[in-house]
């Protein structure tokens, strides 16, 4: 049976393409060095409790985890079967919304974001509870206790845990950044003749532009020789030649490993010097972004009435 604490934010189901007999070369950022390990997709990409919700009864403090995180993953992974053969095009419409899904949980289900999250709602909750402290007379029903700290008493402390699990679910759901991505033309690509392989880490997604932009694109390794991608306009490697492919799969592998924090992997450890030059060279995301908070609705505030 699986251990229901360890919550992966890589999927062990996206890692399996770079294992060989069952394993795969884990390259990761300690103390300035990067370690290299043999791993099963399942022993990597991973924190304990990382969605758990604190506070609550053992029976739901795993359920983003066991129930929602779960059934993204096992569809997404089940989408992800059709893209290398090219018949992306004719998924359903489960099929097209868990691999939207999917994209957009490589955003949003990290730990640095995760953390960000909960830092966030917990500033907003406390943020109301001092305002409830300061207007609570003024506010004060006749059903409401005489002062505001019993009131604040009868509030659920796990709230602001809660609340962090409900945005980060919305966040992986919403509709309107689900739609930007749904307007681009996906496809795939196969760099069957480069020198080196595609490389994956825990920022394999390559979003440089948002999805406003003429210019937006994403970039996503789906295994060592494949990506997919989603553009304004369609992509092709057929008038390349082998160096072109080469020097392709290089800019990509440098973003992937450029935005990772921690983790890198890949098929071997060829790409050992590579990664320990370029690991976490670039900017992290911005979570929460003000179009984020509007797009997936903003985290309620410690409103009097909630109880």
């Amino acid at each position: 049976m699986s251990d229901p604490s360890k919550h992966h934010y890589i999927p062990a189901f996206y890692l399996r393409q770079w294992a060989t007999n069952g394993f795969l070369c884990e390259m990761r950022k300690i103390r300035g060095k990067v370690v290299i390990r043999s791993k099963a997709p399942e022993g990597t990409g991973y924190q304990k409790d990382l969605y758990k919700i604190e506070g609550v009864p053992a029976d739901i403090a795993q359920h983003f985890e066991r129930r929602f995180m779960h059934m993204a993953d096992t569809e997404a992974a089940s989408a992800m079967r059709k893209i290398p053969a090219g018949r992306h095009e004719n998924w359903s419409v489960k099929e097209r919304d868990a691999w939207v899904r999917f994209i957009l949980s490589l955003v949003f289900r990290t730990p640095e974001a995760v953390a960000a999250m909960k830092k966030q709602i917990k500033k907003i909750s406390n943020e109301g509870v001092a305002s409830v402290r300061e207007n609570y007379l003024a506010c004060r029903q006749p059903s409401d206790p005489p002062t505001a700290d019993e009131f604040l008493a009868k509030r659920q402390s796990h709230g602001p845990a809660i609340r962090a699990s409900n945005f980060l679910q919305k966040m992986m759901n919403s509709e309107v950044i689900a739609n930007d991505i749904l307007s681009l033309r996906w496809g795939c690509i196969h760099f069957m003749e480069s020198l080196h392989t595609l490389l994956t880490s825990d920022r394999p997604l390559d979003m440089p532009f948002g999805l406003q932009s003429k210019d937006s694109y994403i970039i996503l390794p789906i295994g060592p020789r494949t990506v997919f991608t989603a553009t304004r306009n369609p992509l092709s490697l057929r008038a390349f030649s082998e160096s072109d492919q080469t020097n392709i799969v290089r800019q990509i592998n440098e973003r992937v490993v450029a935005k990772a924090r921690q983790y890198v992997w890949g098929m071997d450890d060829r790409a050992h010097r590579f990664v320990l030059k370029h690991i976490n060279s670039l900017p992290d995301w911005q979570w929460i972004s003000d179009r984020a908070k509007e797009l997936s609705g903003h985290p309620p505030e410690c409103d009097h009435a909630e109880q």
